[in-house]
């Protein structure tokens, strides 16, 4: 049952057409330790179809506004906030669709308006599909970027966590030959501070130690393979230790990994996307007979607290009931660890 005075996590439901929808309303199957109303932001017909897929008895209640959220969950109801936006499409599974991807980027917006308007303790994300998202809104390049720019910073940090494995990027969502350009001094001390903070408050530990990695092939070998290490990553490390933060590095990404693995480190600083992503997939997911998923995505540095699946919309799968929610309760349980009302 929800505590008195706890303000409500907001959990979107994705695109209407993958398999958010689905993983969203098996919260209410699953066992985990959040303590705060939880309610869900999307279509309430989508959300009937998914709790019909699913099996699920409980009865879901359309709400008008969050406050709404801690009323229903102390009956055993599902609250489900539209915002407004209804999904005028058909349902149909694994299809990319202009109206999916304007009613789940709307969701988005709506529910972390509420977070900004101190409505809300936090914003969970199930998956939207990209490529449906930009029919509508042009240039759109994820959750993190969308939400950032909503709250004032177009540079936001995206990390990867599960349990003791977590790591920052320097940079996301972009080419691989921007990215390099981006893996520049000032960006490292911003994620690596960021990281430094965040890991202070999930972790609780007063002094975290991160491994900054380097871009280059055996972190560019003293200037053989690349130069960006001596210019930028190195000059970063020597102004994080003058600010009392502990970085060690930069170290190959064949090294760093084990190393953060191991527990040598605490936290991790990744030069780009896929130098984080690649392991942390590799050895979060089961893709074969049996799909299972691990890890969640959050957003550092902002005014408001987003967690998300480290998944995509499973297309592939979508409304066959059979996706596993691990990620998105992982995501759940993150936001009220991070929530301070």
């Amino acid at each position: 049952m929800a505590k008195k005075n706890l303000l409500p996590l907001l959990v979107t439901i994705g695109d209407p057409n993958g398999i958010g929808p689905e993983i969203a309303v098996s919260l209410w199957k699953m066992k985990h330790s959040v303590k705060r109303p939880i309610a869900l932001v999307g279509d309430f017909q989508v959300v009937l179809s998914a709790l019909a897929l699913k099996g699920i008895s409980k009865e879901a209640v359309l709400i008008e506004s969050p406050e709404e959220a801690k009323k229903a969950c102390e009956l055993g109801m599902i609250p489900v906030l539209s915002c407004g936006v209804n999904f005028k499409g058909k349902i149909r599974p694994g299809k990319i669709c202009k109206e999916a991807g304007k009613a789940s980027i709307a969701w988005v917006r709506e529910a972390t308006k509420l977070c900004l308007e101190k409505r809300a303790s936090a914003v969970v994300t199930a998956p939207l599909c990209k490529e449906s998202v930009e029919k509508t809104v042009p240039g759109f390049q994820g959750h993190t970027e969308f939400i950032g720019e909503m709250c004032g910073d177009s540079r936001p940090v995206l990390c990867l966590v599960h349990k003791d494995w977590v790591v920052a990027h320097v940079s996301t969502h972009v080419s691989l030959r921007e990215a390099c350009d981006r893996a520049k001094k000032e960006r490292i001390l911003k994620t690596a501070t960021l990281l430094n903070d965040f890991l202070i408050r999930y972790k609780k530990v007063k002094t975290p130690c991160l491994g900054i990695a380097g871009l280059n092939p055996h972190a560019g070998e003293g200037g053989l393979f690349g130069t960006e290490e001596i210019e930028e990553i190195i000059p970063a490390i020597r102004e994080l230790k003058k600010k009392k933060i502990k970085a060690d590095g930069p170290f190959p990404g064949d090294v760093i990994f084990p190393k953060l693995r191991s527990g040598a480190f605490d936290g991790v600083v990744a030069m780009y996307h896929d130098q984080g992503h690649i392991v942390t997939k590799t050895l979060l997911f089961q893709l074969g007979q049996v799909k299972k998923t691990g890890g969640v995505n959050t957003t550092l540095g902002l005014p408001v607290i987003r967690t998300s699946v480290d998944h995509g919309t499973g297309f592939d799968i979508a409304w066959q009931g059979i996706a596993d929610a691990n990620s998105l309760k992982d995501a759940l349980e993150l936001a009220e660890c991070l929530a301070l009302d």
